[in-house]
């Protein structure tokens, strides 16, 4: 089963990689649309989502703000 998953996110991320733009965007939510609906996966809180991406970028913004300073 972790194969079928990892083949449709590989899939999902070429066909949105070779569209690009939106279609990106648009892909991501079908994949998770399609990982949710048919697999019985459920998809991640969105503020999780968001604060994780806030706490990855935080020591990358270590430099910008010393720069600022």
């Amino acid at each position: 089963m972790f194969y079928i998953h990892m083949l449709l996110l590989l899939a999902v991320i070429f066909v949105g990689i070779r569209y690009g733009g939106i279609a990106f965007g648009l892909l991501g939510g079908l994949g998770v649309s399609i990982l949710s609906f048919f697999f019985g996966i459920a998809p991640g809180t969105p503020l999780l989502a968001l604060c994780s991406s806030f706490l990855r970028l935080l020591p990358l913004l270590q430099p910008l703000k010393q720069q600022a300073v």
